[in-house]
């Protein structure tokens, strides 16, 4: 007996463990680039910017990025706790530029929302994947099957999709061309802000873990 409930409680361990990470795993990756090289101090310290309208989602974006370079041991810092909510307004290139030298900033993550995507879904109110036989044989039960499945309505879900992109910048100066790394996702329907960036933020961080620009 004790055999068969070890069985059983492992069993259900990787039941609960296969559903979390399906259910944390709402963001792909659909496009992706990076350079060839890279500076050294690339990820020394990282800026992680926010250009979204919605500030409830750009402020859950900055630091759920911010959170998950932390775990994966880079310095990084959401732009709105440093520079505040308006950021760089009104400020040059230069001006921008010298800001975050001053701050010791070795490269910047951009984070663009490109696109918001409504998705409408028909679920069918009564299906069957097989032929109803076993104990259904008489004609009144036959008929009150087929008349419910007829007649039970189906309805209608809508979905929002999240496309967005990441862009990884190098702020050496030296370098003409300072891109080290870009890429495009999409986040199939989160249930809230915070979780369209977590799972965002695990998608991008996995990816720049695959390329070699996170050690």
């Amino acid at each position: 007996m004790k055999t068969i409930a070890k069985k059983i409680s492992g069993l259900l361990s990787v039941i609960i463990l296969i559903s979390f990470t399906f259910s944390c795993k709402t963001t792909q990756i659909i496009s992706s680039w990076s350079a060839e090289s890279a500076p050294q101090n690339l990820m020394n310290k990282v800026l992680v910017l926010g250009v979204m309208q919605n500030r409830e989602i750009n402020d859950n974006i900055e630091n759920a990025m911010t959170q998950e370079l932390n775990l994966n041991g880079i310095n990084a810092i959401p732009a709105t706790s440093v520079f505040g909510p308006k950021r760089f307004k009104g400020l040059n290139e230069d001006e921008i530029m010298n800001k975050l030298k001053k701050s010791d900033f070795t490269s910047a993550i951009i984070v663009y929302l490109i696109d918001k995507e409504k998705e409408e879904n028909f679920t069918p109110g009564t299906t069957y994947t097989s032929p109803r036989v076993v104990g259904y044989n008489r004609f009144y039960k036959r008929y009150i099957v087929r008349y419910d499945r007829i007649q039970t309505p189906g309805y209608y879900t809508t979905s929002t999709n999240y496309v967005m992109e990441a862009d990884l910048y190098s702020l050496d100066s030296s370098k003409d061309d300072g891109l080290i790394y870009s890429a495009q996702t999409r986040s199939y329907d989160p249930s809230d802000s915070r979780s369209l960036g977590l799972s965002f933020a695990k998608s991008i961080v996995q990816e720049l873990k695959l390329r070699g620009l996170i050690k």
